[in-house]
């Protein structure tokens, strides 16, 4: 079972149409979630977990692969949707909650200072950790202020 959260439109590589469901012993065995420009976080989560519940349920996967695409950040150079990274990484926190395997893998993310806030972020999130946003002192910090 393939779920896909992406842009909608005219885009490469031209797969993801809502309509495309999977074909043959695959039939049905694909949902593609195209969405629009601007996404934000409540607007993501109100289609993320209705739908994701909804496969959890029928499917009930023994193991899930979630791969998080960093373009999907509000200020990334490519993306244009405008997820926080709290909001990107509820995805993550919704599936831990059915305590399935869960692999999560990096991806897609053109804003290199973001993508290391969302990895670091959702890492934390995937062991369970509620990361503090204030950095401990550490010798030689001043020194990487000054650059």
């Amino acid at each position: 079972m393939t779920v896909s959260f992406h842009k909608f439109g005219d885009f490469f590589p031209g797969t993801g149409h809502i309509r495309d469901v999977g074909a043959e012993k695959g039939k049905y065995y694909a949902l593609n979630v195209p969405l629009n420009d601007g996404m934000d976080d409540e607007s993501f989560r109100s289609l993320f977990r209705p739908l994701i519940q909804k496969v959890m349920e029928v499917y009930q996967p023994e193991a899930v692969v979630l791969q998080c695409g960093a373009d999907s950040l509000s200020g990334d150079r490519l993306g244009c949707f405008n997820l926080s990274v709290k909001g990107h990484a509820d995805c993550l926190r919704f599936l831990r909650s059915y305590n399935v395997p869960l692999m999560v893998l990096g991806g897609g993310g053109y804003t290199i200072r973001n993508v290391a806030r969302c990895w670091c972020y959702e890492t934390a999130v995937a062991v369970g950790v509620e990361p503090d946003n204030k950095l401990p002192y550490k010798d030689g910090y001043d020194f990487f202020l000054q650059i």
